[in-house]
């Protein structure tokens, strides 16, 4: 088989860094998984669904979903969602007031997977711009 002298300098490029690559162990620090939930259950009419009711139109990560993650499959990071318009209910907006119940069951979920098993969460607020249309209808 005849290779042209520049395909033939590629093939060995990339032969030594396969090689390389193979060579040099890399260290994985962080590996993690996407954990949707608390963000669901408000989509359909505008304005259902809120404030929602916990562990029938959405729901937070399980202590079992975390131990299956991190003794089983050696996760050690979570991304973990929740819903402003749940967190800071519609009539007193954002910032004002915090819905406690709401907070304290994405505060369990957060505390089992950084406090208990000493993994790493990441905090992700979604905003599905219900606040605009709260505020159109009662303004």
């Amino acid at each position: 088989m005849f290779l042209t002298k520049q395909l033939r300098l590629v093939l060995q490029s990339i032969t030594v860094v396969a090689v390389l690559a193979a060579c040099v162990g890399a260290t994985i620090l962080y590996a993690g998984v996407n954990e949707s939930g608390g963000e669901f259950g408000v989509f359909g009419s505008p304005g259902t669904g809120l404030p929602g009711e916990f562990g029938v139109t959405y729901d937070f990560i399980t202590e079992s979903t975390v131990d299956t993650f991190v003794d089983t499959n050696q996760i050690n990071f979570f991304r973990v969602t929740f819903l402003m318009e749940r967190m800071c209910p519609l009539a007193t907006g954002l910032g004002s007031t915090f819905n406690e119940t709401y907070f304290s069951e994405y505060e369990d979920a957060i505390n089992y997977i950084t406090v208990t098993k000493g993994a790493y969460a990441l905090i992700d607020p979604h905003n599905y711009m219900r606040y605009k249309y709260y505020y159109s209808k009662t303004s």
